[in-house]
């Protein structure tokens, strides 16, 4: 297979943002907007393994939003909320915080976990978009698409009855269900592995099948695949070709018929000519974001 170095030049640098916060979350926002979510710290697991939803310790996180050449900084101080998700809502004039684990304590009584800020840090809405989420996007007509892990589907911290029990969900910006995944064709998500936005709709690629499901309409088309557990995809606006992460490997694939087909390796470079090392990794559509220390990285693969 083919193998293809790409040298691409940072298109920002948050050295002085990231002074004394660690890197959680890239996003690419409904508006094309950079977005990075950073935290004084990390809180730990709880017996190693789950991220707790609050703790007792609080912490400031810190959402970065790059529009139009310019970044904006926002502070969220005295949080006690484990927050995993961070993008532009309501048409970019206010701010989502999400966490991606929520407990459901019976009798009524659900965390909230996705709450709504003004730029100017007030609350302005909370609601709950499920336990277990993997992945988040806005889109432009101002949805929620969620993908979720095997714990968000099956049931976990407390729920009988998941909220992310489809695997993928389309919500309304006040947290009221749009859209969910049907099962088709005996296709069943078990954990959404990946996922990405094209405009208003979602694709995915999920577990147990390892193919690619495109939503449209309501409807979901799939198309099959030879990739196993890709974590992140970058998908042209016709769907004409797939970028697959797979670890640190970036695989291309162009549609055929009803399948898509390997058709080389992309390796990124720095301008120095390092191999680019993505400790993040978000994409929307067809671009691709990556962070490397403080530098950030963007790729369209419409032009590959």
């Amino acid at each position: 297979m083919a193998e293809k170095s790409i040298r691409l030049s940072p298109v920002f640098s948050l050295e002085e943002e990231m002074d004394g916060y660690t890197p959680l979350r890239l996003a690419i926002g409904a508006q094309g907007e950079l977005c990075v979510l950073l935290t004084e710290h990390v809180p730990a697991y709880i017996d190693g393994m789950f991220p707790p939803t609050i703790t007792e310790e609080s912490r400031t996180y810190r959402g970065i939003v790059i529009r139009d050449g310019c970044k904006h900084v926002y502070d969220f101080p005295e949080e006690k909320w484990n927050y995993h998700f961070f993008e532009p809502i309501d048409h970019g004039e206010n701010l989502l915080l999400c966490s991606a684990r929520a407990y459901h304590h019976g009798d009524g009584k659900i965390e909230q976990n996705a709450r709504v800020y003004s730029t100017d840090g007030q609350l302005l809405r909370e609601f709950c978009l499920g336990d277990g989420i993997e992945h988040l996007s806005v889109t432009p007509d101002n949805h929620i698409w969620c993908g979720y892990f095997d714990e968000g589907v099956s049931g976990n911290f407390g729920w009988n009855d998941p909220l992310g029990r489809s695997g993928l969900v389309k919500w309304k910006a006040d947290g009221r269900i749009a859209w969910e995944y049907k099962e088709t064709g005996n296709r069943v998500i078990d954990d959404c592995y990946a996922m990405t936005v094209t405009g208003n709709e979602a694709a995915f690629h999920y577990y147990t099948d390892f193919d690619v499901g495109f939503t449209q309409s309501g409807e979901t088309a799939f198309y099959i695949t030879d990739i196993d557990g890709a974590y992140a995809l970058a998908v042209t606006n016709d769907g004409s070709r797939i970028l697959f992460q797979e670890d640190n490997r970036f695989f291309c694939t162009e549609r055929k018929g009803s399948r898509y087909v390997r058709r080389g390796l992309l390796q990124f470079r720095k301008p120095n000519g390092k191999k680019l090392s993505p400790l993040l990794v978000a994409t929307r559509g067809p671009l691709l974001l990556m962070m490397d220390g403080p530098d950030l990285y963007l790729y369209d693969i419409s032009g590959h």
